[in-house]
């Protein structure tokens, strides 16, 4: 009997420890598994996070190559306005050049009409003075003119009177009575005016017409 009781309580010991076996086995297989789990969802939340990472890089790869991009345009744009730039001073230099030209064709041509001016005044001053001295020397000529014909004419009147006293005095007889006062009376009667002699005036020259430009002439 004791060796069966021996028996039972060994089948029991070997029960127990079968079952403790068992239940170590699936506590080990259920902490494998919960273990396999936790590995799984780790490696589910690193792909996640692998995704997550790819997308966030292609997203500043994106923005990388829209800045390269838009930098690119900037530089090519801020290349055409410098060409503008360059070809609109290219432009306002050579504006410049041909303005100066210009001003300087100008500032000859004002030099050169303002020398002709002062030319041209002193031609008219010259002319007015020449003008003056012919005036003045036909003045003294027509002066000189009337002082001979003033002579002339004095002259005329003297010989005329001499000549009418002479004839007077040669004509002349001592007579008495009526007959004696015609002879007398056309004795003494004067020359006729048409009798007289009159030098002839002189001809002044005929004053040649105004020069372009030259004053009136000063000849009454």
């Amino acid at each position: 009997m004791s060796k069966l009781f021996d028996k039972l309580k060994e089948a029991d010991r070997l029960r127990a420890g079968a079952q403790r076996d068992r239940i170590e086995a699936e506590r080990s297989a259920g902490q494998a598994a919960q273990a396999k789990l936790g590995e799984e969802k780790r490696g589910l939340d690193m792909a996640r996070e692998r995704q997550a990472a790819e997308v966030e890089l292609r997203r500043i790869a994106n923005a990388r190559a829209e800045a390269e991009a838009k930098a690119a345009r900037v530089v090519a744009e801020r290349q055409r306005a410098e060409a503008q730039a360059a070809a609109e001073a290219k432009a306002r230099e050579e504006a410049e050049k041909k303005a100066a030209a210009l001003a300087e064709g100008r500032r000859q041509k004002e030099e050169e009409a303002a020398q002709h001016a002062r030319e041209r005044a002193e031609s008219e001053i010259q002319a007015a003075a020449a003008m003056r001295e012919r005036a003045a020397a036909e003045e003294l000529a027509r002066r000189a003119a009337r002082e001979r014909l003033r002579g002339a004419w004095r002259r005329s009147a003297a010989t005329s009177s001499a000549r009418i006293s002479s004839s007077s005095k040669r004509g002349a007889m001592p007579r008495s009575g009526p007959d004696s006062s015609p002879t007398s009376a056309g004795a003494s009667k004067p020359m006729p005016r048409s009798s007289r002699v009159r030098a002839p005036m002189p001809r002044s020259r005929r004053a040649s017409p105004p020069r372009k430009g030259s004053p009136p002439s000063a000849t009454p």
